[in-house]
This record gives structure tokens, C-alpha cells and sequence, in this order.
């Protein structure tokens, strides 16, 4: 076999690379996509050109953009979306518009561009990376933070926005577009319409039958086919694949087949997703960089800042806290993948020349990968400001969460985040007739309680003035659910400052965050992936007949040695605590303590 030049050895060459690149970058405590894409450009066709030709693998690349939006989609949901429909709608749409407007002179006037290639590249700039923003959420954990959903959802109205922008090129080229762009609304209107009717009733049922046939391989053929339909029915009428892939993901997040089909297309998803990103920096010319900084140094902060400030100001409009506003704007610096489409076919038409999507391209890349790094800092460097900056407070109480409206309380229990964890605590403690007051950075989130009739609070806990408000001096207890750790650490230290014997209970995320809890003085600290395998430990040998009182004891002495102490090796204490557990016993007791 002739492999010499051809797609397979571009392909080895690239593994090779992502591999390097990867590994690289963790060492020097950078995102995985920075060296993915740094080295990129190094074996591109404009530096050592060791892959002449990056549009041989542009489709392998393509699958890692669908397998990375059909797995968000799966660990996103649909209620979770729903939950933002107001500010995702509203602030996408016009971000998408006021963007436009805001680039369209600077390419006239300061990047002295014409009408018609100054109005391709404010269209240019009004869409964002949904892969480089969904990747980095992801691998900062971040897809469920309050940020993160309205990031994602804003990611999604600009998908859906493709098909109008798109439209709009030939009418900057003098031809009639008015009939293609409602012929075009219409279809996507359908398509997706029929995806989610037929997908919420087809998918569950398909799913079940093949997972009767008991094959884990049938299983896997399938889901990747769903993926790989969906994505091929959206790209069919102009759409992005990845939008029907995301769509699926989200019908499949709704079934019970869901974190299962997940597990399965992870790896997939990794090794597709880093040949996106080390494909992505082939496509930059260093040289047209060093010989364009003039151009190009202007154009990406400007639209790194124009988006930022623009979808700042939009979220902050819709209610949400400045903390929660700054970051989502953080998240929409960057000019989109969709670019490369948009300005490939605008040049098709002879609108705009092939220097200015050299142009466009390099400058996408670069707020590519800038975008990790931004976002990487920005959650520290609001937190710090903070304390100087007003407006960057996390903790500004709005009209409606004034003191006089938290009823005086005293031996009650202030539960910090009602995400999945604290809203059932919450309720649980409601039931129980234990008076709460919650504090949340959801506007959505506050209102629902407070139509409850809950006591709730919108702010940050981690503020004083927020901790003032909700009577900390006088609570019983205070239950610590925030998704963010640095918060949640503030939140614990703030709390025992203004109430020394304040009794805490904490959720956390890793075992160093638990230690530095304790060292704070929090009473009990709740690591949930511990919980998790003791829990497994104990059904599993009560399976082998251990004797209850020896697994009740090992998991209680596990519990206390695991959690925070200094570790002697699993193995050791499982035998000194447990002694030989009997594997022999032909009937098993399944039925638990």
C-alpha cells in the first residue's frame, strides 16, 4: 500500500503532534487546545510542511466538532436551557446585530476596508466558537455553571443565526436573496421542529430495543449514527452539522440511555477534537502574520473587546449579576469557526479578496486561542478586582433581595447554591419545618423560590454584605453547595468571621479543597466521588458475607482516613479493618445489611 504523501501518513503525523502538543501544554499548566494548535502551526504547509495540504483532513477534523457538540449536548438538557430562554434569545439576537454594527466601521475607517468587505467582517465577528467555548467549559468544568448555560445557549441562537447570515452574501454582491433566506428559515424551522418530535419519541425507543440485544458494539454503532444522521439532516439545509449533533445530544440527555451513550463517544470525542484543533492551526500563516501585525493586532483586540463589553452589558441587562455578566462576556471574545465558511463563500462571490480571508482566518485562530487563557483568568482577576471595582462585585444585592424583605431569623439554616445538590437539600429542610433562607446568583433560580414562597436571596454568598442579609450571626447552620470552589472557600471564611461557631456543612470537588476547608474550621466537608465509592465498597461486601459490623466499621474508619488525612495505602487498612473477605460462597446474600 502507497502510503507515501497521502492521508494516512497526514494522519500519524498529526496524532503524533496532538500528542506532543497535548502533553506540552499540561506540562506547562496551559489548556491542551494551546499546544494542539501551536503545533499545528509548525507542521503546517507555511512553516516545517509536513502536511502540505490541511483540507485532506478537514473532514476527520469536522467529526471532532459533531462528537464534541453531541456529547455537550448530552451533559447540558433541555430544562437546563429552557431555564435562560429570555436572555439566550434576547441577548443572542441582538449581540449578533449590535456586534455587526460596532465591527462594520472599524473595518471601514480603521482597517480601510470597503463597504462591502467592512459588512462581511462585522457578519464575521458576530459569531463565535461554539467548539473552543464548549471545549474550554468543558475541561474547566464549567458547562453547568450559570455562565457556562447562558454561554452555551448564546452559542446556540448564533447556530441557528447561520442560515440568515449566510444568506445575506449575495445581496452584497447585488443578487436577489430575500426569496432563499425565508425558503431557508422555513426548512430549519421544519427540520428542527421534526428533530425534536420524532427524536423525543424515536431515540428512547430505539435505544431500548438495541440495549435488549445486550451487544455493547451495536450500542455504540447506533448512537454514533444518530449523531452522525442528525448532523448530515442540519448540514443538508444549510445549518451547522454540529447543531444537529447538539440537538440529538440533547434528545438523548432526556432518556435514560443518556450518560451511557456519553461514556461511550468520550473517546471518540477527545481524539476527533484534537485533530480539529491541530488542523485549525494549519490554517495560520505566520508569515502573513509577522507582515500584517498592523492589521491584525487591532482587529483581534478590538473584537475581543467589542464582544465582551457588548454581551456584558446584555446579560447584566437581563438581570444577572455583573460576576455572572463579565464572565459570559469573557467566553464571546473570539471570531467563530463558522468564519472560514462564511468568508470562503463571500470570496466565492467575488465580495471580498483572498488577502482579507488570509486576514480572517489568522485573526480567528489567534482569538481561538487566546479564548482558554481568558477565560482561565477572568474568574480571578473579577474576584480580585471586586474588592475595588463596584461594578465587578459579585454580591450587589438587587431591589428586590433588600434586607426588609428577609423577615428576622433566628436557628435557621442558609443554604449557598440551589443547584441540583442545594435545591434538594432545600426542600428536603423545608419539609422537615427547618426554617432556610437560600442565596443563589440565578435570577431565574431566585424568582421560582421566591414564588414558592421560599426566603431567598440573589447575590453571591461569598460576600459579607449578602452573608449580613441573610442573618449568619443568628443561623443554626449553613450548607455550602457552590459550584465554584474559590467562592465556596470565601463563602466558608466569611461566614466563620462574622459567626466563629457557625456550624458548616460543605460540598466539595477534590480532596486538597476538603483539607483546606478543615483547616478553616468547617465542621464537616462532603466529598461526593468518596461518598460514592464507600458506598460501592459496602454493597460490595456485604455481597461477599463480610460481617456488618466489620463493613460498617471499615467504611467509617476509610471515611475518616480517605477524607483528609494522610494516606497508608487502601490495601493496608481494608486488611487490617476487614481481615480476608470469603469468596467461596456458593449463594451469595444480595439483599444488603
Amino acid at each position: 500500500m502507497d502510503i507515501e504523501g497521502g492521508l494516512f501518513t497526514d494522519l500519524v503525523v498529526i496524532f503524533a503532534v496532538a500528542a506532543g502538543g497535548g502533553l506540552a501544554a499540561r506540562l506547562l499548566r496551559l489548556p491542551a487546545l494551546l499546544g494542539y494548535i501551536a503545533l499545528g502551526i509548525l507542521i503546517g504547509p507555511d512553516v516545517l510542511e509536513f502536511v502540505d495540504d490541511p483540507e485532506r483532513v478537514e473532514t476527520f477534523a469536522n467529526l471532532g466538532v459533531i462528537l464534541l457538540l453531541f456529547a455537550i449536548g448530552i451533559e447540558i438538557s433541555f430544562r437546563e436551557i429552557y431555564q435562560l430562554t429570555r436572555v439566550v434569545v434576547g441577548a443572542g439576537v441582538i449581540q449578533i446585530v449590535l456586534t455587526a454594527s460596532a465591527v462594520y466601521p472599524l473595518g471601514l475607517y480603521v482597517l480601510d476596508l470597503g463597504h462591502e468587505e467592512a459588512a462581511v467582517l462585522g457578519l464575521v465577528a458576530a459569531l463565535s466558537s461554539t467548539m473552543v467555548v464548549m471545549k474550554t467549559l468543558s475541561d474547566r468544568g464549567e458547562l453547568h455553571s450559570l455562565h457556562g448555560r447562558i454561554l452555551t445557549g448564546i452559542l446556540l441562537i448564533q447556530d441557528l443565526a447561520f442560515v440568515p447570515i449566510i444568506a445575506l452574501l449575495p445581496a452584497l454582491s447585488g443578487e436577489d436573496f430575500l426569496a432563499d433566506l425565508g425558503f431557508g428559515l422555513l426548512k430549519a424551522g421544519i427540520l428542527l421542529g421534526l428533530m425534536v418530535i420524532l427524536g423525543s419519541k424515536g431515540i428512547p425507543w430505539l435505544l431500548a430495543r438495541i440495549t435488549g440485544l445486550g451487544s455493547r458494539e451495536i450500542f455504540i454503532v447506533t448512537v454514533v449514527a444518530i449523531t452522525f444522521v442528525s448532523a448530515a439532516a442540519t448540514e443538508s439545509l444549510g445549518l451547522s452539522a454540529a447543531l444537529g449533533a447538539f440537538v440529538a445530544g440533547l434528545l438523548l440527555s432526556e432518556t435514560d440511555f443518556g450518560h451511557r451513550a456519553l461514556s461511550e463517544v468520550v473517546p471518540l470525542r477527545d481524539t476527533f477534537s484534537a485533530l480539529f484543533f491541530v488542523s485549525l492551526g494549519m490554517l495560520t500563516d505566520p508569515s502573513f502574520l509577522a507582515d500584517n501585525l498592523d492589521l491584525v493586532l487591532p482587529l483581534v483586540g478590538s473584537i475581543i473587546l467589542v464582544k465582551f463589553v457588548l454581551t456584558a452589558l446584555l446579560v447584566r441587562g437581563f438581570g444577572f449579576l455583573p460576576h455572572t455578566s463579565v464572565l459570559t462576556g469573557l467566553g464571546m471574545g473570539q471570531i467563530g469557526e463558522f468564519s472560514f465558511i462564511l468568508v470562503g463563500s463571500a470570496t466565492a462571490l467575488g465580495i471580498v479578496t483572498q488577502d482579507f480571508l488570509t486576514l480572517t482566518v489568522v485573526s480567528a485562530v489567534i482569538t481561538m486561542a487566546l479564548t482558554p487563557l481568558i477565560l482561565a483568568g477572568g474568574s480571578q482577576a473579577v474576584d480580585r478586582l471586586g474588592n475595588r471595582v463596584a461594578i465587578l462585585r459579585p454580591h450587589r444585592l438587587s431591589s428586590r433581595s433588600s434586607e426588609d424583605q428577609v423577615p428576622p431569623m433566628y436557628g435557621h439554616a442558609i443554604v449557598c447554591g440551589l443547584g441540583r445538590v442545594g435545591h434538594l437539600v432545600a426542600e428536603e429542610l423545608t419539609e422537615h419545618k427547618i426554617p432556610i433562607i437560600g442565596i443563589d446568583l440565578d435570577p431565574y433560580v431566585v424568582a421560582e423560590w421566591k414564588n414558592s414562597g421560599h426566603q431567598v436571596i440573589h447575590g453571591s454568598s461569598d460576600s459579607e454584605t449578602v452573608l449580613d442579609v441573610a442573618r449568619v450571626k443568628h443561623a443554626r447552620l449553613m450548607v455550602i453547595s457552590v459550584g465554584d470552589p474559590i467562592a465556596a472557600w470565601l463563602t466558608a471564611q466569611h461566614a466563620l468571621r462574622i459567626a466563629p461557631d457557625l456550624d458548616i456543612v460543605a460540598r466539595v470537588h477534590w480532596r486538597d479543597e476538603g483539607e483546606r476547608f478543615q483547616e478553616l474550621g468547617v465542621q464537616e466537608v462532603v466529598w461526593p466521588q468518596m461518598e460514592a465509592g464507600l458506598e460501592i465498597l459496602r454493597h460490595s461486601l456485604y455481597r461477599f458475607h463480610t460481617d456488618p459490623s466489620e463493613v460498617e466499621n471499615l467504611v467509617a474508619n476509610l471515611r475518616d482516613h480517605l477524607s483528609f488525612g494522610e494516606s497508608d495505602g487502601l490495601e493496608a487498612m481494608i486488611e487490617r479493618e476487614s481481615g480476608d473477605v470469603p469468596i467461596d460462597d456458593p449463594e451469595p446474600d444480595h439483599s444488603g445489611p
